[in-house]
């Protein structure tokens, strides 16, 4: 904040008219000169003149005014006042200008400074002591600027790096966010659309066999399983409006409402058995949850879309401080298909890594394919 006020354009005047009044006044405290003459004046209002420009050519007002101090001390001699304003000359350099040339520069001005106040003062006599003291005052202002420089440098530095990192955080929420959209809308409407597909298979290669024989019941299976997928779309595609917009349509699914999912699974002609062990506890988090319910959905996706299988079985258990979820099957996989390959199997070990948990795929030792997630119920740890 006192870094703006200094940088301010009327400060800049306001220390040219201080460096001119102290300029006239020093040589008459310290009764050098009678009276205040028109040449003091106009030396010095000559010499102040160039501080309203100091901070944009800090170098150029400090080979500017420095000769201008030496003319002073030799007519009237501001001593004071001229170790003064060169030591506001040199902080400025220190503190606006480019490093390695301000410091040289500024470094060379203060011996001369020190040493022509010293000459010029009546009688002309040079004491060490003296010339040390203003040296030091004149290289410490230096010192001070660049110091000043420094750390807002530092400062900047700082800033510039927390916002990168900020933006980087946003980018990677907002990547991690459509990810997850992505794996939802996979699922939903890979889930039905499979589901569907089964169906309208099976209800054509009957009507082929027997003509007419297609019965409404298989019909509206398909029609439901249609009607459950879009309900879930519209609810995971509300979460892209603003709360304002709209609300979700329904919760997120769990895996307490597994046995709705299985029953529409066994609509598109694949048996399921669910084998619950201890049950999962209410405090589970939702996300965990959640991600139980969509593995099993994506793993009983897989086995109507890849398997042979007419069974499956789904095993969802709390054990100690993890939920364990299984989905396996009982055939082979189907000719032509790339089971494992495609998005299912990323997806799923996708969901249970985000939670915190484990991920496994492959073949099973009945002959069919296995996929086992093991979730901390708590889920990831923060």
């Amino acid at each position: 904040m006192w870094r703006d006020v200094v940088h301010a354009p009327d400060a800049d005047s306001a220390l040219a008219l201080v460096a001119f009044l102290a300029l006239v006044v020093d040589p008459m405290t310290e009764h050098k000169i009678a009276h205040v003459t028109p040449v003091v004046v106009v030396l010095s209002a000559v010499t102040a003149l160039p501080l309203t420009a100091r901070r944009r050519h800090p170098l150029g007002v400090l080979a500017l005014v420095v000769p201008l101090l030496l003319v002073c001390l030799a007519v009237f001699h501001p001593n004071s006042a001229t170790v003064g304003v060169t030591m506001c000359l040199v902080f400025t350099v220190g503190m606006e200008g480019d490093r390695l040339r301000s410091l040289l520069v500024g470094g060379l001005m203060a011996p001369v400074v020190a040493s022509a106040v010293l000459l010029t003062s009546p009688g002309h006599r040079v004491e060490l002591l003296e010339f040390v003291a203003y040296l030091a005052l004149v290289l410490g202002s230096l010192a001070a600027g660049e110091a000043v420089r420094a750390r807002g440098a530092l400062t900047r530095a700082i800033a510039e790096d927390a916002a990168r990192e900020r933006i980087a955080q946003t980018q990677a929420q907002g990547y991690s966010e459509r990810l997850g959209l992505a794996n939802e809308v996979h699922d939903i409407v890979g889930h039905a659309l499979v589901a569907i597909q089964v169906q309208a298979s099976a209800a054509a290669h009957l009507q082929r066999r027997n003509p007419g024989t297609t019965s409404p019941e298989t019909m509206d299976g398909i029609a439901a399983t249609a009607a459950e997928a879009l309900a879930d779309l519209r609810s995971t595609l509300t979460t892209l409006r603003t709360p304002a917009e709209s609300a979700p349509l329904h919760p997120a699914q769990d895996v307490t409402e597994l046995r709705q999912l299985l029953n529409g699974v066994e609509a598109a002609g694949l048996g399921v058995r669910l084998a619950v062990g201890a049950p999962v506890p209410d405090t589970v988090s939702p996300a965990v949850a959640h991600a139980g319910y969509r593995i099993v959905q994506e793993g009983l996706t897989n086995v109507l879309r890849h398997s042979t299988a007419r069974f499956a079985r789904v095993r969802v258990e709390v054990d100690g401080a993890e939920m364990i979820v299984e989905v396996a099957d009982d055939g082979p996989q189907r000719a032509g298909g790339t089971a494992g390959s495609r998005r299912g199997i990323p997806g799923m070990a996708e969901r249970a890594t985000a939670v915190g948990g484990v991920f496994e795929a492959g073949p099973d030792d009945r002959g069919g394919w296995l996929v086992r997630a093991r979730i901390p119920l708590a889920g990831r740890p923060r």
